[in-house]
Parts: C-alpha cells; sequence; structure tokens
C-alpha cells in the first residue's frame, strides 16, 4: 500500500510539470488547426488535414494553420490573413508566437500565407513565392483545395527544413518585430564571412596541398627535362660577328601623368546582402505584431 502511494506521489510532480509546459506554450496538438469557414472541404479531409498539420508543426516548431473563407468582410486578403492570425493568438511558443497560416478567400478569389514570429526568417519572400507559384496555384486553378491544402503541408516541412533562412534581418521576440540590418551591417557581416572562409583550416589545407601538388609536378618536370637533354656550349646562342658593343643613348623628353578619382560606390548601390532568396520584408498588422505575407489571385 506505500509502495503505491510513494509511486502515485512520484507521480504529481510529473503532471504538474506536464501541465505547465501545456500552459507556458502556445502550442497544442489538441487545438484545432483547420478552419473551413467556406465548407471547401469534407469531414474526412478536415480530419486528414488535422492530424497532418500537427505533424507539421512539430517537424518545423511552428504553429501552421489553414483557413478559408467567403467572406473577407471587406478587408484585402493579407489583412484577414494577418488579423485572423493574431486575433486567434496562434503561435508555437507563445500565444501570437511564431507561426505559418495559409488562407484560401473565395470573396477576392486570393491565396495567401502569412507568416509570424521566427517564421519570418524560415520563409523569406522567394520561398513564399516559389510555394504560392509552383506548389499552390497548379491545384487552386483546378479547383482542387484539399490537394491545394496538403501541397502546402509538404512546402512548409519542405522549405522550413532547408536551412535557407533571411540574411537581410532576423527576428527579434521581445520588440516583436523584424529587424533588417543595416548597409553598414551587412557589409560588415559579408567581410567578417569571406574572411572566415578564406582563413578556416579547410580552406587552408586545401590550398597547401594544392601549392605543394602544383609545386612537386613542376619540379619533376625540369629535372625530367635536365636528365633528357644535354647542355649545348655557350657559342651555340651567339650569332657570329655579334660580339661588337654598341653605345647608345637614351633621352627623357618629358613626362605626363594623368589622374582620375574613382567614385566611391552609394549606400544604395551594388549587393545589399538582402537579396535574392535570402531577403525577407515585413509589416506590422492592425493589431501591432510583425507579420511577412504573401498573395496570389487564383
Amino acid at each position: 500500500m506505500r509502495k503505491k502511494r510513494a509511486a502515485g506521489f512520484r507521480a504529481v510532480p510529473v503532471f504538474l510539470f506536464f501541465l505547465a509546459f501545456v500552459l507556458l506554450c502556445g502550442y497544442s496538438g489538441l487545438d484545432e488547426k483547420i478552419f473551413d469557414e467556406a465548407g471547401l472541404l469534407t469531414d474526412q479531409e478536415e480530419e486528414k488535414l488535422q492530424a497532418e498539420l500537427v505533424k507539421a508543426a512539430d517537424r518545423v516548431s511552428l504553429d501552421v494553420v489553414i483557413v478559408t473563407i467567403d467572406d473577407a468582410e471587406g478587408k484585402d486578403v493579407k489583412s484577414y490573413a494577418d488579423d485572423y492570425y493574431d486575433a486567434h493568438h496562434f503561435g508555437y511558443e507563445k500565444e501570437n508566437g511564431s507561426g505559418i497560416l495559409f488562407l484560401i478567400d473565395m470573396d477576392n478569389r486570393e491565396i495567401c500565407i502569412s507568416t509570424a514570429g521566427m517564421a519570418q526568417e524560415m520563409y523569406t519572400d522567394a520561398e513564399r513565392d516559389d510555394i504560392l507559384d509552383y506548389e499552390l496555384m497548379p491545384y487552386m486553378k483546378q479547383g482542387d483545395y484539399y490537394g491545394a491544402c496538403l501541397a502546402f503541408l509538404d512546402s512548409v516541412i519542405e522549405y522550413g527544413t532547408n536551412d535557407e533562412v533571411a540574411r537581410n534581418g532576423y527576428y527579434d521576440p521581445v520588440t516583436d518585430t523584424f529587424v533588417e540590418y543595416s548597409q553598414k551591417e551587412l557589409r560588415e557581416m559579408a567581410k567578417k564571412a569571406a574572411m572566415q572562409q578564406k582563413f578556416s583550416a579547410r580552406s587552408i589545407l586545401l590550398r597547401l596541398g594544392a601549392s605543394l601538388l602544383i609545386g612537386a609536378a613542376g619540379a619533376g618536370m625540369m629535372v625530367l627535362q635536365v636528365r633528357s637533354q644535354k647542355a649545348p656550349g655557350g657559342r651555340v646562342y651567339v650569332k657570329p660577328g655579334s660580339e661588337r658593343l654598341r653605345d647608345r643613348l637614351d633621352r627623357k623628353v618629358n613626362t605626363t601623368v594623368v589622374t582620375r578619382k574613382i567614385p566611391k560606390p552609394s549606400e544604395s548601390s551594388g549587393n545589399s546582402g538582402g537579396g535574392g532568396r535570402s531577403h525577407t520584408t515585413s509589416h506590422t498588422s492592425s493589431s501591432g505584431h510583425s507579420h511577412s505575407t504573401s498573395s496570389r489571385k487564383f
């Protein structure tokens, strides 16, 4: 009897720890993650998507949500997606935390991907555009909304685990903003990265090995040539009658020096380090939270 009581007392701290974790963490796999307000999906499809949304969230450590609507309440698709995310307090690590939302707006005939928190770093502008254009639009044009939802889930995992993150800034959880680096910071980071790569142990060993191989090959070829040829006499290289010396005088007439000032590049010119696939832009929603959002009409 005492053993059973002891086991019961030991289980209490474990339960309290689990309860505290659930209360402190904004994400719960038991919460609803599929909101088919436009009635585009069957009950079986919603059930399947709910399970897949939870799996995807565990893979990328983000809250993953799908919403369909037929009334945007007069809002544009991006504003609606951002406001929906904020109003429902989605987030993996906390309420209004990190997550990604896919919205199918039948009112405006648009689809939208809205990211918040760390998801802004994980899914750059170019990656969100790729997901919309190449992964989702083919299904949307065919009216296959369930297929589009599944493609979204696959893309969330694929793009969220490819180690491609924003290089032009970072998400600051304290201020709930995506902070973009200044031009000076980007140049310093690029210089530091180049120096680290140039003087890394691997780079030094590769250059040293290549130098040794080239030097050994050159020395070997010289040795072979020396051994295979007989050195000719010095007279072979002297033209008969060319031993006479002649006096020659060079006179300096004048000197012309041309100078040209090379202008420094302006702050806005050149590569900022945040372009291409590694760039993320953000904005603040009507409720004051930071989001990065992309949309397409279908």
